[in-house]
């Protein structure tokens, strides 16, 4: 499977660097007109590559053009599937996901089985994605109270599950370590800050809740 990072270049290299350890992935940065503000015009080339993939991750701030991108993907290359990394509004979701090809997720770190099971079918390259990335999956491995190896069964696509984790190693497991552990994850998170009136809590704690309840503890 090879996998696109599709950006306009402020986001997605954390991804491609976590990305590329277990797939061929790509970083692209998408070039494009926007001189009439009725049409984007993405460079020749870059569409070109599109055939060439069969999973995108898109870090693209311009909506209009992650919607031109979403749709020429659906036009060249329909066994191909989009995991849209950033995105807003739900209208936009809508319109986004209306091509069956793209899904929306709310964190990237809260991909899984669950929230990809409309597509998985049609789509089963998704599941060779989720042995490795989405969700954080992690077993610490614990001998006399203290943290002696950390498994990574699955990662954050942006790579900060095992950036959190690797600095536990050697430390005392208790209730606090957990909460530390979840803390520190949001200085690895680039989530977007609380919307206010929209959301409860901010991207980031979702992040830190993600990461500890995705782990198992095993006594050795």
């Amino acid at each position: 499977m090879k996998v696109a990072i599709l950006s306009d270049g402020l986001y997605g290299d954390r991804a491609y660097k976590t990305i590329k350890s277990k797939f061929p992935c790509d970083f692209i940065v998408v070039k494009y007109n926007y001189e009439d503000f009725d049409k984007i015009e993405i460079d020749e080339e870059i569409i070109k590559k599109l055939k060439n993939y069969d999973l995108f991750i898109t870090y693209i701030l311009n909506p209009d053009v992650a919607y031109e991108i979403v749709k020429k993907i659906k036009e060249i290359n329909e066994k191909s599937f989009v995991i849209v990394g950033s995105w807003k509004g739900l209208g936009f979701k809508k319109q986004l996901e209306s091509f069956k090809n793209a899904f929306c997720p709310d964190l990237m770190c809260n991909i899984d089985e669950n929230e990809l099971k409309e597509y998985l079918y049609k789509y089963p390259l998704l599941k060779e994605f989720l042995k490795f990335f989405g969700k954080p999956k992690v077993k610490l491995y614990v001998k006399d109270n203290i943290i002696k190896k950390v498994e990574i069964l699955r990662e954050a696509p942006c790579g900060s599950t095992s950036e959190t984790l690797k600095e536990y190693i050697d430390k005392e497991f208790n209730d606090k370590t957990l909460t530390n552990m979840g803390l520190r994850v949001q200085h690895f998170c680039r989530a977007g800050k609380i919307r206010l009136f929209v959301e409860k809590e901010s991207k980031k704690t979702r992040a830190g809740k993600l990461l500890v309840n995705g782990i198992q503890v095993v006594q050795i």
